[in-house]
């Protein structure tokens, strides 16, 4: 069975759910006027999970700075996790970095989020250090999960 959705890069159409999104699936999430900042950052490269019907299914975002790739979030609806909907978004990022010529992509993860830690590894990310006390609400510590390419 294939894939029941796009990948498109992120629109001012989509702020609306990705920020639904992002207060669906974090405790500190991007306000609206702050992921449609990202629509005016040469640095970002934002990308949504869209149906056939358009409905926003999830997002990532990482910002390009020099050849190295920062993803900043990957967010997915709670009714469309296990499908492979952030798998096809992570695999977007990595296309475009190595399309790109990045070094490298890393990010922050909850050290208790271990689904994320895990679809990370599958994608080749590897632990690469902790920030401690890096999260809030609740305190928590990151693990550093960085891709070399």
């Amino acid at each position: 069975m294939g894939q029941d959705w796009n990948i498109v890069p992120m629109a001012r159409e989509h702020i609306p759910a990705l920020a639904r999104l992002e207060r669906e699936c974090f405790a500190d999430p991007w306000s609206e006027s702050g992921l449609a900042a990202e629509l005016a950052n040469p640095l970002a490269v934002f990308r949504a999970a869209v149906s056939p019907s358009g409905e926003v299914m999830g997002y990532a975002g990482m910002n390009h700075v020099l050849d190295e790739g920062y993803i900043d979030n990957i967010a997915v609806g709670e009714a469309f996790r296990g499908r492979g909907v952030g798998s096809s978004l992570l695999r977007e990022l990595i296309a475009y970095a190595r399309e790109k010529e990045m070094s490298f992509l890393t990010l922050e993860v909850r050290a208790s989020n271990l689904g994320a830690q895990r679809l990370y590894r599958k994608h080749g990310f590897r632990e690469a250090g902790l920030r401690p006390g890096f999260y809030s609400r609740p305190a928590e510590d990151a693990v550093i999960m960085t891709l070399d390419l």
